[in-house]
């Protein structure tokens, strides 16, 4: 009987190192095979300067999965929320009208311009991050000939959010803009 129970046991063990073993094959050849999954490089990217030429940061834009991630970091700009969009014209020269009203791919109002973005929240600071993703726009929507902009405003955007009961609604400034106010900062939109 101790005989049997000794082969048993042994047969056992042997069963549980050859176990132990094909699984230490199988993560061998699983490491093997691993892939590196490696964040794609900007498409696009936009050096932001302010009116006196400082740079204020970047803003980058990568394409994906039919969208567009828009990841911006920046600093010295007075806190709180800002209007932050994409406008049609690829030059930055102060005030930065230069690069005339937000993008527009087919005919829209605000805040449904491919060019409206959410909006900036500068932190007491004065810096902002953000990331977000689009599918109002792509990359050969922002890489034209003519170039695009992206542009940081004075004032918040109210996305069209005006109530009914202010007489008479909304009117054309904010068809055009948001009400966002002047241009803070300005960069050029370009391949990297």
């Amino acid at each position: 009987m101790r005989h049997q129970l000794l082969r048993r046991s042994v047969a056992l063990a042997g069963v549980a190192a050859l176990a132990l073993a094909a699984c230490g094959d199988d993560d061998e050849e699983a490491a093997s095979t691993t892939t590196t999954v490696a964040t794609p490089a900007p498409g696009a990217r936009a050096d932001v300067v302010n009116a006196q030429g400082q740079s204020t940061g970047q803003v980058s834009f990568t394409e994906g999965a039919g969208r567009v991630v828009v990841e911006a970091s920046l600093r010295g700009l007075p806190p709180g929320f800002h209007g932050f969009h994409v406008h049609a014209v690829g030059k930055c020269e102060p005030p930065f009208t230069s690069a005339a009203g937000h993008l527009t791919v087919g005919a829209q109002d605000h805040p449904a311009h491919a060019g409206d973005q959410p909006a900036l929240l500068v932190a007491a600071d004065g810096t902002a991050e953000t990331r977000f993703a689009t599918d109002r726009y792509r990359l050969s929507d922002l890489l034209t000939p003519e170039g695009r902009a992206i542009i940081v405003h004075a004032g918040a955007d109210n996305h069209g959010n005006v109530p009914t009961r202010y007489a008479p609604g909304i009117d054309q400034m904010t068809k055009d803009t948001g009400d966002s106010g002047a241009r803070l900062g300005c960069g050029v939109i370009k391949r990297p």
